[in-house]
């Protein structure tokens, strides 16, 4: 079962350092890397600190999609 990003954590430079999940879990963006390359988290296969984010297969069109949205999400 995936994991769903449901908000976001900064650090003092701006960066993503956390997110919390849908069941609740903390987790550093490193961690939400591994798990996403893992297949883990939900609808995305690689994101970075700035807030971008990859799907490698979108939709079924085996087409990579990029976007830059993670930063929009709630602050916990």
């Amino acid at each position: 079962m995936s994991e769903k990003i449901i908000a976001i954590r900064k650090d003092g430079n701006g960066d993503i350092a956390y997110i919390k999940t849908e069941s609740g879990k903390i987790l550093s963006i490193e961690e939400v890397r591994q798990l996403a390359n893992q297949g883990l988290i939900d609808s995305i296969d690689d994101l970075n600190k700035e807030g971008d984010w990859v799907i490698e297969q979108s939709a079924g069109t085996g087409e990579r999609v990029e976007g830059h949205n993670l930063d929009m999400l709630p602050k916990f």
